[in-house]
């Protein structure tokens, strides 16, 4: 009897472990399936990854491509709009150049026109007393020192202009107010036959400045020319005036230039330093001269220049370093 009981347990204990091995069989089975799946995720993951990869490569080398053309032609844009920009400075210096040669030239015949009517009077005067026999010694002794005289006052007036001419183009020692007076005895002539007159306040010690002459010259004579355009077209009884004073500050030297004109307008005022631009008819200018003011000042004298204005007048305030 025990033995059959034995016998029973023991099938069931079989049976019971079969159960548990195929209970755990199927939950491998399930197991292995779940891996190969996931392997096989992963597996399809890494080839989408490697086609990604290969795509975003194509693309990288691609832009890499564009940019350096975009730089490349980027670089030949601002090569040829150098080019451009200093073919178009040469042009605007040019104009300029030719602008202010006819001015110098119309300075050298208004200056020479006087003296040669009196030489000639003086001659034609000695030819008609001689032919109208009362001519005598002392009568043309005048005359002659009179011509003489004169052909003097026109070789004073070339060397003014061949000082103003051969002022340098580079860097040199002046003294501010001997340049000063050069610059204005070219135009003073000028000045004269439209009743204007300068006027100087200079301090008695030289004040030596190390640069670019010529440069300064043409910022001082195109300033006196605008004030001069100014001042013929009011019409007042009181003297019309420009007044240039020089003065030091902080190791800075100042030149104002300031005209009792009716000043400049304000809707104008931020106008006047653009090129070509003027309130003059064409056949007048062409609207240069300020512009290349502010250029010379800003590029070739290391200076400023800065303008103030009212109904009583405009001046111009330049500022340059002092030599140390």
């Amino acid at each position: 009897m025990l033995s059959k009981e034995k016998n029973s347990e023991q099938e069931i204990d079989i049976v019971s472990l079969l159960k548990d091995y195929e209970r755990k069989s199927k939950r491998l089975e399930k197991i292995i399936k779940q891996s190969d799946r996931q392997q096989f995720e992963m597996i399809k993951l890494n080839e989408e990854l490697d086609e990604h990869k290969n795509h975003l490569e194509l693309k990288v080398f691609e832009k890499t491509k564009e940019l350096h053309e975009l730089n490349k032609n980027l670089e030949q844009r601002v090569t040829q709009e150098v080019e451009a920009n200093r073919i178009k400075d040469k042009q605007l210096n040019d104009q300029a150049k030719f602008a202010q040669l006819g001015e110098l030239i119309g300075n050298i015949a208004h200056q020479w026109r006087q003296p040669l009517n009196t030489i000639s009077s003086a001659a034609t005067g000695m030819q008609a007393m001689r032919e109208l026999g009362i001519s005598d010694e002392e009568d043309e002794n005048k005359s002659i020192q009179q011509i003489s005289d004169t052909t003097q006052t026109l070789s004073s007036i070339i060397n003014n202009f061949r000082d103003f001419v051969n002022q340098k183009n580079e860097k040199s020692d002046v003294v501010v107010q001997n340049l000063l007076n050069t610059t204005i005895n070219v135009i003073s002539s000028s000045l004269e036959n439209d009743d204007l007159q300068i006027l100087t306040k200079f301090p008695e010690d030289d004040i030596e400045l190390s640069i670019i002459s010529a440069s300064l010259s043409q910022v001082i004579l195109n300033i006196i020319k605008n004030s001069q355009d100014a001042l013929v077209k009011i019409e007042k009884e009181q003297n019309k005036e420009v007044v240039i004073e020089v003065y030091t500050s902080n190791n800075y030297l100042k030149i104002s230039i300031k005209d009792n004109a009716q000043g400049i307008s304000q809707d104008i005022l931020p106008k006047i330093f653009d090129p070509y631009f003027t309130t003059k008819h064409q056949s007048q200018g062409v609207g240069l001269g300020l512009y290349m003011v502010k250029e010379s000042m800003e590029k070739h004298l290391n200076g400023t220049i800065e303008v103030n204005t009212d109904f009583s007048g405009t001046e111009f305030i330049l500022t340059l370093p002092i030599k140390c």
